[in-house]
């Protein structure tokens, strides 16, 4: 009885280090899977937001494993936000867009829903993906001029500052 009761706190020691040290390492290689998990948000608000933002990826069901280049061959989206008015316009790949969007607690975003956009048909852009990602968002991120869109904890969208 007592040998059984040495293994299993060995075997739960070592498997508590395990864990321990993937985390750890996984912290300070900044490596795991974005199109998954976020970290920790920055200290953001709504003033961070301003300006031009050009799409860097873009993860959705849709569009899983599929290259940006791929997805938007002629044109890519971009934003550009007036955190002064919580206006936004810009273009989905395809359609100009333009409208408002909520950004009312730290890094809270409601976006989506608020924009009109042209009705053009164009071939070889995800465009619908891309306003469906937006639709989805509910919070974001900004560091080193990155933008990130997260619905829940899954990154939906990046974009790098123009």
């Amino acid at each position: 009885m007592r040998g059984n009761l040495m293994i299993l706190a060995v075997a739960l020691a070592f498997s508590t280090i395990a864990c321990n040290t993937t985390v750890k390492k996984a912290e300070a290689t900044g490596s795991g899977d974005t199109a998954t998990t976020v970290q920790k948000p920055s200290t953001v608000d709504n003033a961070s937001l301003e300006g031009t933002w050009e799409l860097k990826s873009l993860t959705t069901a849709e569009t899983a494993g599929k290259q940006l280049k791929d997805l938007f061959k002629d044109k890519i989206p971009t934003l550009t936000f007036n955190t002064k008015d919580h206006k936004v316009d810009g273009n989905n790949g395809c359609n100009g867009i333009g409208g408002t969007y909520e950004s009312e607690k730290g890094n809270s975003i409601k976006i989506g829903d608020k924009l009109v956009s042209t009705m053009m048909h164009c071939e070889n852009a995800a465009y619908n993906e891309f306003m469906n990602g937006l639709k989805s968002t509910t919070n974001f991120d900004v560091r080193d001029n990155e933008l990130t869109f997260i619905s829940g904890d899954i990154v939906v969208m990046q974009f790098v500052k123009k």
